[in-house]
Order: structure tokens, then sequence, then C-alpha cells
């Protein structure tokens, strides 16, 4: 199996085993990152252990780099451990990242609790990465996205609960809920979003009460109203009504609340005594 790879001056064809002795041998480490890049390409399992020696024991990120990319488009199971060590203990931010994003692809329950602690990382961009490789998990993750919703630091908070809201398991609701009561803005945020997303009707009393309280910060009111939308259960209507009647103009949190007043109503004017279809308009 051959595989081009460009240059500047010309096109030249390298055969599998080539790539494989670049990768071992060459003292250029664009030629090793080149290589490890283009064996991932070829899917060729048998490039796994010499990639994860590469990962392992390089000197060099990019190279390592390539590397992590790689084993995650291979796929193989094999590269789990050295990917996990790798997320854990390379001192090069790219690498980190590559290696969640590579564990990502892999799955499995073996590589939750690595990608969750990397929700802790000095990097944010390892801590973004990480959450995006266990909503790509899924369900396997919930359970410990729903402990990291507990921890101290706040950005592991947000990711928890984007997290969950992405993954859209409803044992998670409940937790979530309470996190509409934490003292950062930025969580109860993600927190209204994400009780939006988990389709749960189960939030609607608490979504109303963040909507009513004039308190609480204009975003997350607006969330919480945005989410009673999605919902589209019955009990918000009077609450949105109020709110949108209430005001002297109509600002970006009213302009939600009427928003999901119209959806609710959509969606259950037969139930509604009184309520009238909604006509169709039709283009001429």
């Amino acid at each position: 199996m051959t595989i081009s790879v460009n240059s500047r001056k010309k096109q030249a064809k390298k055969s599998f085993d080539e790539l494989l002795n670049d990768l071992r041998t060459s003292n250029s480490e664009k030629v090793r990152y080149n290589a490890a890049r283009v064996l991932g390409e070829m899917g060729d399992s048998t490039a796994v252990e010499p990639l994860i020696d590469v990962l392992k024991n390089d000197k060099n990120g990019s190279v390592r780099l390539y590397a992590a990319r790689a084993l995650g488009e291979l796929g193989d199971s094999n590269a789990t451990i050295p990917l996990i060590e790798s997320l854990r203990e390379d001192r090069n931010v790219d690498v980190r990242v590559r290696a969640a994003r590579a564990l990502g692809r892999l799955g499995g329950k073996e590589v939750v609790e690595p990608l969750v602690e990397a929700l802790n990382d000095e990097n944010p961009q390892v801590c973004i990465t990480a959450t995006d490789a266990l909503i790509e998990i899924g369900d396997v993750a919930t359970d410990a996205l729903m402990d990291s919703l507990d921890h101290e630091k706040v950005n592991v908070r947000c990711d928890a609960t984007r997290a969950l809201g992405e993954i859209g398991n409803p044992k998670a609701v409940d937790k979530i809920i309470t996190m509409l009561k934490d003292e950062w803005v930025n969580v109860r945020i993600y927190a209204v979003t994400s009780l939006g997303k988990l389709n749960d009707t189960k939030a609607v009393p608490a979504l109303i009460e963040v909507m009513q309280n004039t308190k609480e910060n204009d975003l997350v009111r607006a969330g919480a109203a945005a989410a009673l939308g999605v919902l589209r259960d019955q009990r918000a209507l009077m609450p949105l009504r109020e709110l949108i009647m209430g005001a002297d103009e109509l600002g970006e949190l009213e302009d939600t609340a009427l928003k999901s007043f119209k959806k609710i109503m959509a969606a259950n004017w037969q139930a509604i005594p009184g309520a009238a279809p909604q006509k169709k308009t039709v283009n001429a």
C-alpha cells in the first residue's frame, strides 16, 4: 500500500514500511510527525504499536501530538492506556488536547475517569476538549459528571453541567436543578440551558421560580424562559404572561418570554379552554 505525500518540489509516494521507518529513525521532527499523521490516515492497525512508542518516548511535542491524533483515528483499544497516560502526564498542552480527543473517539468506561479529571486541567483548552470527549462518549459518563457538579472549581461545574445537558440522560435532572442555586452565574446559565435540553417537565417549577426571581441575573432568567419554551408545559403560560405584561417595554428577557409563550400556546392550543388554532399563512 502506498500513499502520496505532498512536498514543495514534488509529490513522492511512500509505502507503509517506509513511513514506519521514517517514524522510528528520522532525525527530522517534521518527517516524523508527517509520518505519524499519514499512518493514522492509512488506517492500518499495524502502526498502533510504533505510534504508541512515539507517543511515549519522542522528545518532540509535535510528533507526540500527531501520534495521539493517529491513534484516535486508528481506533485501537490498545492505545487507551498510553493515551490516558499522555492526558495525565504530558507537559505539552497540545498533546494533552489531542489525547483527550482521541480518548473520546475510543470511548468506553475506562476513559471516563481520566477525562473527568481533565476537566480540572490547568489549561482551558484541555478542559473544553475533555468535556466534548465526554459528550461524545455519552451515557456511560453520566454518573461521573454528576459527581463533578460538586467540584470546588467553578469551571469544572460549568463543564460538567454543559456536558450533562448535551448527553441528555434524564437521571441528571434533579442534580442539575440544584445547580440553579450555585453561587456562580455561569453555572446557573449552563444549568437552565441543560434543563431545557434534558426535556423533562420535572424542571418546570424550578425554572419558573428562576424566571420570576427579579434578583437573579437577567441572562439566567432569560435562559430559564427559553428552557420553558423548549419544554412546552402549560404551567409556564401564566408566569410567562405575567412577566411580559408587567414590563414597561420588551427587553431581551421579555422577548424571550414572549417567544416561549407562543411556542407553548402552539403546542397546547387544543388542551387550553378558549384557545383557537393558529392559522397558517400562505404566501402567494
